[in-house]
């Protein structure tokens, strides 16, 4: 080959690789975006924001997350050494309290004062959504503008009245609650898809779905309630035209920690994209102290026992409950505290290693761990899921009797009653999923399928975030259900059309065979009349 031909080839490639560039370069993430992560309370929701806040600034984007001041020292209690900047804004107290209380009433048993304890939720959520309204307002004013709000709404629908009032795309990241599938659209098949926290598997009796109609109305009313606690932000900042359940349906992205392994399967809107697994990372070692632990178990192994953030104010019952039976196993028990509680004042079985903080999925991750037993957080399944964990769930609140079902209903673990089991049947139970083969192949089976994807959740979620930064909004994916009345939404209208059509033609029927039957009995009649006459 002559040097011209080499120089002829050399400038075609670089041209192609210029082009592959500039093509490339319209698809490529907006860096810099300055993103905005609202979250009021100090559940574990606040983990996963946290996690993709980070995520997004290690890929180059300015993230601040912004609590109330009092969820904000509860949760910051020390520097954080993240890219995330963490800000608190201004309020009166009041939010954490009202979650503190909730937890505080759940395990009691008071409903009573549990509904109370809710309405008082809902109204310190509304004020810290104002305060941090207020505080944008002044962030504004001195020039800071964002491009997105991220949010998430266990309880407050708060994120999308902010993105109306800046003007933003909004994204909300949720666990799929039945409140919540409201807003997003989604359909909702009550024939095979249980509604929270009915607790029901997919196959229901006849009795079963008339309850989960009636947990669907349920579920409609109190979505109507949680909107209607931040609808006067709405009418004395944004609009009296509008109201706090449009805004919730025009929100552009739906990030659902859910996967269709462990979920059931349902319909879903184009808007609506599954990330379940997103915290799922590579195992990092234990420290000495905690491998020393997991290797010391020997061929018994080791469980896990957590019921993540609702741990406060457990009953003595049940704690002795608990004690009694890992007293009993021959494994090694690690049990989540509370930060707020002294291990020291609980006297725990030698077997037993109590934890304030654990790395739980590195934890699950450990050849020696052999169970988990939880209260069915989705975050926890996923982890025990993505480990190859079986579960004995506890469901405590919320989505947890939602999430046990599907474990449940997938083959993945048991679930017990924690308020009213015996240490003889938490015994038998765990016994029985360690010694069934069945659980661990089928969490094992789980564990592939889930990691089995075309894109990491992770990869996948900052590539829609992105993707609606890029665009400003992606209202092409929104159906237009709620602005349709609910009779024109089940064809009611064209049920009753049809079927007026169908009575009329029937009546016309029915008249017309009458008169015809009518004639024919005259001309019978006459007939008749006139043989006799002869």
């Amino acid at each position: 080959m002559s040097l011209r031909d080499v120089i002829f080839v050399f400038l075609l490639l670089l041209s192609s690789e210029l082009q592959v560039q500039g093509t490339g370069s319209k698809t490529a993430k907006k860096k810099g975006s300055n993103i905005l992560i609202v979250e009021q309370t100090p559940h574990s929701t606040w983990l996963t924001l946290r996690l993709l806040g980070r995520t997004l600034a290690d890929r180059g984007h300015s993230v601040t997350m912004m609590l109330p001041d009092d969820v904000f020292k509860h949760l910051i209690s020390k520097p954080v050494q993240d890219k995330v900047k963490y800000e608190g804004a201004p309020c009166e107290p009041g939010t954490l309290a009202a979650g503190r209380a909730f937890e505080g009433h759940y395990w009691e048993g008071e409903y009573t004062n549990l509904l109370e304890t809710v309405d008082n939720f809902l109204a310190a959520g509304s004020k810290s959504c104002e305060a941090i309204l207020l505080h944008l307002d002044r962030q504004a004013a001195e020039g800071l503008k964002y491009d997105v709000v991220l949010s998430t709404t266990p309880d407050f629908p708060c994120g999308p009245v902010l993105a109306r009032y800046l003007g933003l795309p909004s994204a909300i990241v949720y666990v799929p609650a039945s409140s919540l599938l409201f807003g997003s659209g989604n359909p909702f098949p009550l024939a095979y898809w249980p509604v929270m926290p009915s607790g029901f598997l997919t196959e229901m009796t006849f009795k079963e779905k008339i309850q989960n109609v009636l947990y669907y109305l349920g579920a409609r009313y109190y979505h109507g309630v949680e909107c209607s606690a931040f609808d006067f932000i709405v009418h004395k900042y944004i609009s009296n035209d509008t109201n706090t359940e449009e805004l919730l349906y025009n929100t552009d992205l739906w990030l659902s920690v859910a996967d269709f392994t462990v979920e059931f399967a349902r319909p879903t809107m184009p808007n609506v994209v599954n990330i379940a697994g997103y915290n799922s990372v590579d195992p990092k070692p234990l420290p000495k102290d905690l491998e020393d632990f997991m290797q010391s178990s020997g061929d018994a192994g080791v469980i896990l026992f957590s019921l993540g953030s609702i741990t406060s104010g457990m009953p003595e019952r049940i704690e002795q409950v608990l004690l009694n039976a890992f007293a009993q196993l021959p494994q090694k028990v690690i049990w989540k505290m509370p930060p707020d509680i002294d291990p020291n004042s609980v006297k725990f079985p030698p077997n037993v290693k109590p934890m304030s903080w654990m790395p739980q999925n590195d934890l699950l991750a450990h050849k020696k761990m052999k169970l988990f037993v939880t209260h069915g957080g989705t975050n926890g399944v996923y982890e025990s899921v993505n480990n190859g964990v079986p579960m004995v769930s506890l469901p405590l609140a919320a989505d947890h009797h939602d999430n046990v079902a599907r474990v449940v209903g997938r083959g993945l673990g048991v679930r017990l009653d924690i308020f009213t089991m015996t240490t003889e049947e938490l015994l038998q139970a765990i016994n029985h999923v360690l010694s069934t083969k069945s659980y661990q192949e089928n969490v094992d089976r789980a564990a592939r399928i889930l990691s089995d994807q075309l894109t990491k959740p992770m990869d996948r979620a900052m590539w829609w975030i992105e993707h609606l930064i890029r665009h400003g909004g992606l209202p092409h994916l929104r159906t237009r259900a709620h602005k349709i009345p609910f009779y024109e939404y089940f064809l009611l209208d064209v049920i009753a059309f049809f079927v007026a059509v169908l009575t009329v033609v029937l009546g016309g029927v029915v008249c017309a065979c009458r008169l015809a039957y009518r004639k024919i009995r005259g001309k019978q009649q006459v007939q008749m009349m006139e043989k006799k006459d002869n």
